[in-house]
């Protein structure tokens, strides 16, 4: 079609070769073979020069339009290329989307102001579903790496405790005395880890040899502000979540034990496109927030009996 448009615009065959640097023949075999395939003859010979037809005049028409579309294809390459045009979905767990993420966000945003980024937030094993199936790029999720059949490449990139924490105020006995004689039962606030919570209650328990009284409340913030809310309620929390209210006594940490929870950036293995390779090089970078410090003091460390 080039090639024909050329010699259509030039009426002649010879001048059309020099522009495109092809012999003579090898431009009249391109304008044939185009006849052949459009079975319609486009050009007709005057003298030296030669004319569109009829017909020729409706197919160059038609080929300007093809040959324009295929320009603007060939610059929205450029553009993505370029980083100047694309977009990227990234999914997140509930604590990675709070406390991890938005640094890797706000520093993709600021180095690539035209790329539109989306976020997707799931528990961590439907958003490695997700990203192997293609409907969010990469991920940030925190407590399990992707199931093997699942083929996903990952990097851990950061690290938190989950502690068993209670509000300071619900210590000193802010439920009424047991009759048995046994310590005062703060309410379990249940969000998850289940893995974690098992293990710290087990320590925290001890050889009571009883489980607390349990709410299921679903959500890590939730959870959060129930226990600083004073209602005799304990969770187990990241510790990331809580610096802050642990620093200030808000909370306080029951019994010693402590579970490291990883946080991992997930992508299906390959090369993507730019803005998704632009994103991964920010995302799978090991974050430098200090999550994995040492703990804060406990409750039988600063007197206070869990």
């Amino acid at each position: 079609m080039r090639t024909f448009l050329a010699v259509a615009s030039r009426e002649h065959v010879t001048h059309a070769a020099k522009v495109l640097r092809l012999s003579q023949p090898a431009v009249t075999q391109q304008v044939q073979l185009l006849e052949r395939a459009l079975g319609v003859r486009l050009l007709e010979r005057v003298g030296r020069s030669v004319r569109l037809t009829d017909a020729g005049v409706e197919v160059a028409g038609a080929c300007l339009l093809v040959m324009r579309s295929l320009e603007n294809v060939e610059a929205v390459a450029r553009a993505v290329r370029g980083l100047d045009l694309g977009s990227v979905t990234v999914g997140a767990s509930e604590l990675a989307v709070d406390y991890f993420l938005p640094r890797v966000i706000t520093e993709f945003v600021v180095a690539h102001p035209r790329i539109n980024a989306a976020v997707v937030v799931a528990p961590a094993d439907r958003i490695h579903q997700h990203v192997a199936a293609g409907q969010v790029d990469c991920a940030l999720v925190d407590g399990q790496s992707p199931a093997p059949e699942l083929h996903l490449t990952h990097v851990q990139v950061a690290v938190t405790e989950i502690l068993l924490v209670a509000s300071r105020n619900d210590l000193p006995g802010a439920e009424p005395e047991r009759t048995d004689g046994g310590p005062p039962r703060l309410r379990l606030l249940e969000w998850g880890p289940a893995s974690a919570a098992t293990a710290l209650l087990a320590e925290v328990i001890g050889n009571h040899g009883e489980q607390p009284p349990r709410l299921q409340i679903g959500s890590m913030e939730a959870a959060r502000r129930s226990v600083l809310g004073g209602g005799g309620f304990k969770a187990v929390l990241p510790a990331v979540a809580i610096h802050d209210e642990l620093r200030s006594g808000a909370l306080v940490r029951l019994g010693s034990h402590a579970e490291r929870l990883p946080v991992f950036a997930v992508r299906r293995p390959g090369p993507d496109s730019p803005a998704v390779e632009a994103l991964w090089r920010i995302l799978s970078r090991p974050a430098d927030d200090g999550s994995a410090g040492p703990p804060p003091p406990s409750a039988a460390d600063t007197g206070n009996c869990p």
